[in-house]
């Protein structure tokens, strides 16, 4: 014979077997209790920074249901009450009592400007800050504009006039 034909021999000899087709096909033993709820879900993670969520449909329709509403007019504002101090017979008023006082910047004065001769004549007053940080200005004068550019310590390096 050949081994084809001994393997099919073996599978129906199993097959024709009584007890071989009640092992292999015995019928899954019942539970007798429902399967446990299958675990919830775990919280998804949040999105990661710069990630853009679309939104829904009704979240567009309330932003825009919002938006459409006329706005109320704003609540009427209360007059203000002004106290003027009336001057007593005896009190004598002055120019500077009645003036008011000029406000006066907090904290130091930033430097005065440098003046930079550009031309024989022609000076001009740079700003602290363009000299030694910027290192750079466009002045303007009755000749023309300028461009002016300066050293690390300041001292004027090159200067071309602009058409």
């Amino acid at each position: 014979m050949s081994k084809q034909q001994d393997v099919i021999a073996a599978i129906t000899e199993l097959l024709d077997d009584p007890d071989y087709r009640g092992e292999v096909l015995s019928p899954p033993p019942k539970a007798e209790q429902p399967p446990p709820a299958p675990a919830p879900l775990p919280q998804p993670r949040p999105p990661k920074v710069n990630t853009i969520i679309q939104r829904s449909d009704h979240v567009t329709r309330r932003k825009m249901a919002m938006l459409m509403t006329v706005t109320p007019p704003p609540p009427a504002r209360r007059a203000r009450k002004t106290t003027t101090a009336e001057p007593t017979a005896g009190a004598s008023t002055s120019a500077a009592e009645q003036q008011p006082q000029l406000l006066l910047p907090a904290g130091p004065l930033p430097p005065p400007p440098i003046r930079v001769q550009i031309e024989p004549g022609g000076i001009v007053d740079v700003p602290h800050f363009c000299v030694h940080v910027s290192q750079k200005y466009k002045a303007r004068t009755p000749q023309g504009r300028w461009v002016l550019r300066f050293s690390r310590t300041g001292q004027l390096r090159y200067h071309r006039k602009l058409n």
